[in-house]
């Protein structure tokens, strides 16, 4: 059952991911093309801003679903009740720190970008209607999420999440080739992630009757909450720092810089998306097999996991670092302004952190399904401060450059650290074949990508040939990692192509 429904958690969220993908490639087109850089710019930096107000969940939806895994996997209904009643108390508190937090946002913000747009009210108003979703999580959705993520039920929120992004992507690109107000677009994106959130509490609802979210608080339950939010800083100040500083610290074209980075990033983030939604889906089944106690069942698994994910890895990024200018340059093509975005540094430095970031997630899905927040604190912390240290110095000379070898030095540090704690802590002996198989993959995706750069530039000259060579690169590529590791790690290869069988076989006889 557990791996029933980690595959269904892995799968909806995968799913999700490439829904909000194809929705963040889409619209970023249509809304610059119709409003600007300028406006696309504002609409990214204020998210950010808003993104650093989340900070008020203080680590409740992750020491949360922690604190559940046990009692859920001993069907003990009465601490579940507990403990998803002291989260729904703190998540009032947070919500209510959220809504005043986003009064200060929209009375200081457009001080920060008046040079560039002199319309206050608008300003404003974009602030209002974008703060609407963090709202609705607080005073609404946090409570049911941290249930349904510890009882392995994430998928459920996936699907209703993946309705609303094509119902919100279908309504936002009709009202704009109708030259509706920005603001207008925003507003009713808005109104459709409340809707989507009232399906998950209808959800919960009828399918937990027998949970009190009203029962006696457990307090202590979030006792490791203000350790996960150390995490949620360090985390916040690493992803989401550079458009932050953008704006703050460049003297002239903030918003269009801003812009330029969001269309980059708007990859990466959606590459990044996809990898950690497998690690999503797969974190509560860890979870409840740490809490039980089965090393060996946590080292087999841990070992095919990391196995398959360092190969998804390379073969995304590769695949990455030798598409991601040609689409650049196709997808900004109608821009007035296009020629400013292609920029080969930003392709390899968002190739590059992507891929140092990704590379952690096998050895953080234990650290988080574990818990272990409290003990590698310290560590996230030391990655922040390397974070800002190196973008603060060089964001004036070097501008986006700067800000992204600020985050790959931070990237490089923290993923160095994961694994080596990972394999200390909850795999012993591991290490060894963790990087032999980060070696192999490396090779063999540099030379692959070197040739890739140099046939790209001959074969691409239109959406047609790009989707086409993106095809044949992304299968070819993805095939050589496989006979690599097939030859250097058969036993596993062989092992994981049984287990999927014995998957699709028992969901046949289902």
């Amino acid at each position: 059952m557990r791996t029933k429904l980690a595959f269904r958690n892995a799968a909806a969220s995968l799913l999700l991911q490439l829904t909000l993908a194809l929705s963040g490639i889409l619209l970023p087109r249509f809304f610059i093309a119709v409003y600007g850089s300028p406006v696309n710019g504002l609409v990214s930096s204020i998210t950010q801003f808003i993104s650093y107000m989340t900070l008020v969940e203080a680590g409740i939806g992750a020491a949360g679903t922690v604190s559940l895994y046990q009692p859920l996997a001993r069907g003990d209904l009465p601490s579940v009740s507990r403990i998803v009643s002291a989260a729904r108390r703190f998540y009032l508190r947070s919500g209510a720190l959220f809504a005043a937090l986003a009064v200060l946002l929209t009375v200081f913000y457009p001080y920060a970008v008046r040079s560039e747009i002199q319309n206050v009210s608008f300003i404003r108003m974009m602030v209002l209607v974008l703060c609407v979703n963090g709202i609705v999580d607080y005073f609404f959705l946090g409570k049911y999420r941290v249930l349904l993520l510890a009882d392995q039920r994430g998928y459920v929120i996936s699907v209703i999440q993946i309705v609303g992004t094509v119902v919100m992507t279908a309504a936002s690109i009709v009202l704009i080739q109708l030259n509706c107000s920005a603001l207008l677009v925003k507003a009713v994106a808005a109104v459709i992630y409340l809707l989507r959130s009232l399906a998950v509490a209808l959800y919960v609802r009828r399918h937990y009757p027998e949970v009190d979210f009203r029962a006696e608080a457990d307090n202590a339950a979030f006792a490791q909450r203000w350790s996960a939010l150390l995490h949620q800083v360090v985390g916040m100040v690493v992803n989401n720092t550079d458009i932050v500083l953008l704006t703050l610290l460049l003297a002239r074209n903030a918003l269009a810089e801003v812009s330029v980075y969001t269309v980059y990033n708007m990859v990466a983030y959606a590459l990044s998306g996809l990898l950690q939604s497998i690690s999503n889906g797969l974190g509560s089944g860890f979870g409840q097999v740490i809490a039980s106690g089965e090393r060996d069942t946590l080292r087999r698994s841990f070992s095919s996991y990391e196995y398959v994910f360092f190969l998804i890895i390379f073969a995304a990024y590769g695949s990455m670092a030798v598409l991601l200018y040609p689409f650049v340059g196709l997808y900004s093509a109608d821009f007035t302004d296009g020629v400013v975005y292609l920029r080969w540094p930003l392709v390899a430095l968002f190739t590059a952190g992507g891929l140092l970031q990704s590379l952690r997630l096998p050895g953080l899905t234990l650290i988080t399904a574990a818990g272990h927040f409290r003990q590698t604190r310290v560590r996230a912390v030391v990655e922040a401060v390397i974070n800002l240290g190196v973008s603060l110095a060089l964001i004036r000379p070097l501008g986006i450059v700067g800000v992204l070898l600020g985050t790959c030095a931070s990237y490089l540090y923290r993923t160095t650290d994961v694994i080596l704690y990972s394999a200390r802590h909850f795999v012993p002996g591991s290490l060894g074949r963790t990087l032999f198989r980060l070696l192999r993959n490396g090779l063999v995706t540099g030379a692959a990508v070197a040739l890739g750069v140099r046939l790209q530039e001959r074969l691409i000259t239109g959406w047609g040939s790009w989707l086409l060579w993106a095809v044949v690169w992304s299968l070819a590529l993805g095939a050589g990692l496989c006979l690599c590791n097939l030859l250097c790690e058969g036993a596993e290869f062989r092992a994981l192509v049984r287990r999927f069988r014995e998957l699709i076989n028992r969901r046949r006889s289902a």
